[in-house]
């Protein structure tokens, strides 16, 4: 039976039913067309991927309409039965017509996904051999505990400099190094680490006790 799970709520447990679960679908890509005088061709300039609408057609079944509406709303994970292993970062923005859905038992579902699926099971680790099950590059979550200047490398190449107190905490996904609540940014040059996807090797040169990472694996 198909089902999705909202913000760690699955939907069969508030008495939903799924006609048909969205098609699995690449997010699309954005993009610049720059027109050169003179010229009939187009270059196409590419800006990354842009988020995208997922749709789902529910049922209700002796559901409470009030626990629903306090559910389904705002930002959450989301996951679905057809990909169970992965997670969306996922808005609901369109309010849901209620009303239809108490007289005719059925409502329409819009979530806003961010491009990138993202893996449900890794854990941190202090190994520095990390695997990408992605299909695409990620940006891990790394803490390093060390002192003074240290240079980060990825398979070999540098990735950046930090100067550490103790520890730093380099996120790639936000672009924000970090010690506790205090930005660390001032302290670090270069680029934040990247993983291809496969088998990566983390190196350092410097002063370093500990790293622990969260690969944060991601897929299109």
């Amino acid at each position: 039976m198909s089902y999705f799970i909202f913000n760690d709520i699955r939907s069969d447990d508030m008495k939903i039913y799924i006609e048909h679960l969205p098609p699995i679908v690449k997010p699309p890509i954005r993009y610049d067309l720059i027109r050169i005088n003179g010229s009939s061709v187009v270059d196409i300039r590419e800006n990354g991927f842009d988020a995208y609408e997922k749709t789902i057609n529910i049922g209700l079944k002796d559901a409470d309409i009030e626990q629903i509406m306090n559910w389904l709303r705002g930002e959450g994970k989301l996951i679905f039965s057809n990909e169970p292993d992965r997670y969306y970062v996922a808005y609901i923005l369109d309010q849901i017509d209620y009303e239809k859905a108490l007289r005719f038992r059925k409502a329409r579902v819009t979530f806003l996904c961010q491009p990138y699926k993202h893996a449900i099971d890794e854990e941190e680790t202090t190994s520095t051999h990390l695997i990408n099950q992605g299909n695409t590059y990620c940006y891990p979550l790394m803490t390093i505990y060390g002192s003074g200047l240290v240079d980060v490398y990825v398979n070999g190449v540098k990735a950046c400099r930090v100067n550490i107190n103790q520890y730093i905490t380099l996120d790639g996904e936000k672009q924000e190094a970090y010690k506790g609540n205090t930005l660390q940014n001032r302290y670090m040059e270069g680029d934040f680490p990247k993983f291809l996807p496969g088998e990566n090797v983390i190196t350092f040169a410097g002063i370093v006790t500990q790293a622990k990472t969260l690969v944060r694996s991601r897929w299109l």
